[in-house]
């Protein structure tokens, strides 16, 4: 993940299409499984706060540095809530990689509406407690994201 030259530093290695399929892949693990725990154990306060987070991803659009940021501490906040803290900190690596390497979906054209779609349907899931339901719409986010690194200009 760091290159290191003689006499030129360390260096962040450039991430392949197959590092970033098996980032997202680690990712959608994680995170799915993250949002199961929630949904089961987040206290009504807890959800009270997501669904803000998710309020504030609404009104970024169609800001997209604004809304890269929104989508970065929602997705932070329910890794904390569920308090594993190896998650947390594999995701949190996981994320500041593909950050260097620009390496996100919100590049391609209609990508920020869908991503904000999904989402309302992992709130709409988180607030029912539907711990399963959680768990594929986590993972079918990542998915499309996925696809959408790969078709983003």
């Amino acid at each position: 993940l760091v290159t290191m030259k003689l006499r030129r530093g360390a260096y962040v290695t450039e991430m392949s299409e197959r590092d970033v399929r098996e980032a997202y892949q680690l990712l959608s693990l994680l995170e799915s499984d993250a949002a199961a725990e929630v949904a089961t154990r987040a206290t009504d306060a807890e959800l009270a706060e997501l669904g803000e987070l998710h309020r504030a991803l609404e009104e970024a659009l169609p800001d997209r540095d604004a809304f890269f940021a929104a989508n970065e501490r929602f997705h932070l906040r329910v890794l904390e809530i569920d308090g594993n803290r190896w998650r947390l900190q594999i995701v949190g690596d996981l994320r500041r990689l593909m950050k260097l390497n620009r390496h996100h979906s919100l590049f391609r054209e209609g990508r920020l509406a869908e991503s904000l779609d999904e989402h309302r349907a992992i709130v709409k899931a988180l607030l029912s407690r539907d711990a399963e339901a959680c768990r594929q719409l986590v993972t079918a986010h990542f998915c499309n994201g996925l696809s959408a690194t790969q078709t983003a200009p």
